[in-house]
């Protein structure tokens, strides 16, 4: 894992240095090991190309692992964060057309696949979660590509003559062209689903390159382009249950082994629930890393011992409690560029941190519910119509948004949703389950990333690699009903009372945190007044919420979403570090100080 930063000036101005090592010193936490930068030239005069990276040393710990990673000649440069697992398979064609590996790391395997085979031959010769750009100055063309299903974050954005991108979109705040605004058109959307779908974020004119997408930047501006879709479903000629099960077990089993390779320790990201449950087992004696409370009603600490006992495991349980957990809020948010919509991000923060004394690499089982029909609301699918089940996973109807934000008009956000529903090309049921995943698992992905490359570690996901998703997307529907070919896994692994128990997600005590004295004091004196001056919401009726939150535990998730807001605003709007070594210490060139 590793941090990209970069801009490419359009009409050929030379490329600014000190922007580029202030946007590139922005997501040095992704990577602590190693540092690079250079310039290029797209047009055969000055270098109007910067190009950044930190480096967080996975594989091939020594200086030949060092980004950006040049061709021999000079002519092309890649910067590539994430981890190719199947780069081992194509050294051996790669050698045998002549070229010569200088070190053991993945990201020279992208050089050589690309300078072999364009852009179109390297995406489609890759599995594994990237986010990659190569600089071509034969060619006059700087490449982005993001992974299938975005494990691995990719930002751009365009200011007059000049386009950035980035692997956090902090880094555009270095840059003097940009200015950072809230885009009143997503704002809506963020209250009522907790997150922005599709390929837009809050900070107006700041983009996503999509999950399967490219996109190149010429001295005319940038296009994007698709290359890989989730498979529409198209089930399998008839294969027994049996069969079935047998093979999703070689195919988990091959890609959490492909995904231990590593030079640097790696460990399990152990939730207690089945899915993680899974990967640890099959990681066969990994450490296990944990997050469990004080209260029994949300602790899974009996399953995660279970699991770990089970795989062989070292067990590391980290407790979460309320200081910890207002503690992280500022660090948190700051990372996550964007308001934080799972209030279980913060123990997600607060478990790379405490993990990342022990390891560099944690596996997790992110994905599963996803592909396989986890959520009740995929249970549900079939009875629920297209417009149903979207509507199936907002925080606010909209009666009560129109409370909290009178002006909001949801009208736009349910379209886009509606156009992404109809992308899928099959049966009702596995087009709820595309949706689910070109929506809400892109947001849980960036998450992931986020709160674990605050500190340095890197997340990796077994239940997405391209085989595995491939095979998920051609099963009857009854083996994904309640994920019932994953459960069958499991009853190898685990026994009947672990794999049968009732569903229940990492969710905290957090209306118990609400009422502790640190957080009334942070909503009187800061967060209620800081909303009461930005005017988004109706500051009021955020303060109603609130009170009923405090004596009702079960109402916070929806009034939460306003505080992440207000948290995330205060920071990369309003520009205040609150922390005294906060992230935002560092200013842009030419800027006035921030304020400590």
């Amino acid at each position: 894992m590793c941090g990209i930063a970069g801009f490419v000036n359009l009409d050929g101005a030379p490329a600014d240095t000190r922007v580029l090592a202030a946007m590139t010193g922005a997501v040095r936490h992704r990577g602590p090991d190693d540092c690079g930068t250079r310039c290029v030239s797209l047009r055969g005069g000055a270098a109007d190309t910067a190009l950044g990276f930190h480096r967080l040393s996975i594989l091939d710990l020594s200086a030949r692992g060092h980004q950006p990673m040049t061709a021999a000649d000079g002519s092309v440069t890649v910067l590539f964060n994430g981890e190719i697992y199947n780069a081992l398979e194509r050294q051996p064609e790669l050698e045998s057309a002549g070229y010569r590996f200088k070190s053991r790391s993945d990201a020279e395997v992208i050089l050589a696949l690309y300078e072999r085979y364009g852009i179109d031959g390297l995406v489609e010769r890759l599995n594994g979660m990237f986010a990659i750009v190569i600089a071509d100055s034969r060619s006059g063309v700087v490449h982005l590509v993001r992974d299938l299903f975005g494990i691995k974050p990719l930002y751009w954005t365009q200011c007059g003559q000049t386009v950035m991108f980035a692997s956090e979109a902090k880094a555009f705040l270095a840059h003097p062209a940009f200015r950072a605004e809230i885009d009143p058109a997503q704002l809506d959307e963020l209250l009522a689903f907790r997150y922005v779908a599709g390929e837009r974020s809050l900070l107006k004119g700041v983009q996503h390159l999509a999950p399967g997408h490219r996109a190149a930047i010429t001295t005319g501006g940038i296009t994007t382009r698709r290359y890989w879709s989730i498979p529409e479903h198209r089930e399998m000629s008839a294969i027994p249950r049996a069969d079935a099960v047998e093979r999703l077990g070689e195919l988990l089993q091959h890609s959490v082994h492909s995904q231990l390779r590593s030079d640097v320790q790696v460990g399990s990201q152990l939730s207690g629930g089945i899915d993680s449950s899974l990967v640890t087992a099959f990681a066969n004696g990994i450490d296990a890393f944990s997050i469990v409370f004080d209260d029994a009603k949300f602790s899974e600490e009996p399953w995660i011992l279970a699991a770990a006992a089970a795989a062989g495991s070292a067990s590391h349980r980290f407790h979460f409690d309320a200081n910890t957990f207002i503690d992280a809020l500022d660090a948190a948010s700051w990372h996550m560029d964007q308001p934080i919509g799972h209030p279980n991000s913060l123990a997600l923060w607060w478990l790379a941190r405490r993990s990342r004394e022990h390891v560099t690499v944690l596996l997790s089982g992110e994905g599963a519910d996803e592909l396989f029909g986890g959520y009740a609301r995929l249970h549900d699918a079939r009875a629920a119509d297209r417009e149903t089940f979207i509507r199936a996973t907002q925080f606010h109807s909209e009666a009560r948004l129109a409370r909290l934000r009178p002006v909001a008009d949801l009208r736009p956000a349910i379209e886009k949703r509606r156009a992404l529903f109809d992308e899928g090309g099959a049966d009702h049921a596995s087009n709820c389950v595309k949706y689910e995943m070109r929506t809400h698992l892109v947001d849980l992905l960036l998450r992931q990333d986020r709160m674990m490359m605050a500190h340095g570690i890197e997340n990796r996901v077994p239940f997405l690699d391209r085989h595995v998703v491939e095979f998920a997307r051609a099963l009857p529907p009854a083996c994904l009903a309640a994920k019932a070919i994953v459960k069958d896994v499991a009853r190898r692994r685990f026994d009947d009372a672990f794999v049968d128990r009732r569903k229940r997600g990492f969710n905290l005590p957090i209306g118990q945190y609400f009422r502790h004295a640190r957080f009334i004091e942070l909503m009187e004196d800061r967060l209620l007044p800081g909303m009461a001056v930005r005017g988004l919401v109706d500051v009021a009726v955020v303060r109603r919420w609130w009170r009923r939150a405090l004596s009702a535990p079960s109402t916070t998730e929806g009034f939460w979403i306003t505080v992440a807001l207000e948290l995330w605003a205060q920071q990369f709007i309003t520009g205040v570090p609150s922390r005294r070594d906060g992230p935002a210490a560092w200013s842009p060139p030419g800027a006035a100080p921030r304020q400590s």
